[in-house]
């Protein structure tokens, strides 16, 4: 991996785990395209802490709030549903794995692709919501928890589909946001620590860093530009441009 490959990933890292189009997808694309196999779990690893990094530096006051506050009714919540993902992610890791990460075909991720898509369609619909996060249930908690498991496959956007089901829950735009990137943070920390653990002899085998740290950089500030981006299009309620792009993206790559 050179600086140049770095300085891509990163971008399209930083962009893509925060707007709804499949941070994992766009990654394995990429990887497959530039035929990266060199610290590539390292890589993946170093470009996810970016993003996370960019959640906290964003989410600072609403982080703040909580501690400060004792708003263990949100704690609970996000507790709960980052509990589902969990369980259920260690239960499906190694098959999404095997179809969609270690596979020589790009079409099992544009599949999830287009499911993010008509996800992300069917979003738009949901426009009544009027419910604070206070009103989160346990039920609703375990459901944005199952879903953001099964947004390990690539394609499907984490982002996207936890924004979804808690404004499909009832809850406002705006607190819909709060709520999939607050638990976002330790979803991805949690992840990077079991990569870790999981994949340590291999991380530390003829480690580039350069093209790292710049990559952690890159992948932290454009992290910063996607949740200012995806804020925005939530208000001015245009996330049907993210359907689109992902049908064209998809619709290109398949008959390639």
């Amino acid at each position: 991996m050179n600086i140049l490959q770095s300085l891509i990933l990163g971008a399209v890292q930083g962009l893509t785990e925060f707007l709804p189009v499949s941070s994992s997808g766009h990654l394995v694309l990429l990887e497959k395209f530039f035929s990266i196999q060199d610290n590539l779990v390292l890589l993946n690893l170093i470009l996810h802490l970016g993003t996370a990094f960019a959640a906290i530096i964003f989410f600072w006051k609403d982080l703040l709030n909580i501690i400060l506050k004792r708003d263990w009714n949100m704690v609970k919540n996000l507790f709960i549903a980052l509990l589902t993902t969990t369980l259920l992610g260690f239960l499906i890791k190694n098959i999404v794995e095997n179809i969609f990460i270690y596979s020589s075909s790009i079409k099992p991720v544009l599949i999830g692709m287009i499911f993010t898509s008509i996800i992300l369609f069917i979003s738009t619909k949901f426009n009544k919501s009027r419910r604070d996060l206070s009103t989160l249930t346990i039920i609703e908690s375990v459901k944005i928890g199952l879903v953001q498991a099964i947004a390990i496959v690539p394609g499907i956007s984490r982002s996207g589909l936890t924004y979804f089901t808690t404004l499909q829950s009832g809850i406002k735009k705006e607190e819909a946001f709060k709520f999939s990137f607050l638990l976002a943070i330790p979803t991805i920390i949690g992840a990077a620590f079991v990569e870790t653990v999981s994949n340590y002899g291999e991380l530390m085998v003829n480690i580039q860093w350069l093209p790292l740290i710049i990559g952690l950089i890159i992948s932290f500030i454009f992290g910063i530009l996607g949740l200012w981006i995806f804020k925005r299009v939530i208000k001015t309620s245009k996330i049907w441009m993210f359907s689109v792009y992902l049908l064209i993206l998809v619709t290109w790559l398949w008959c390639l």
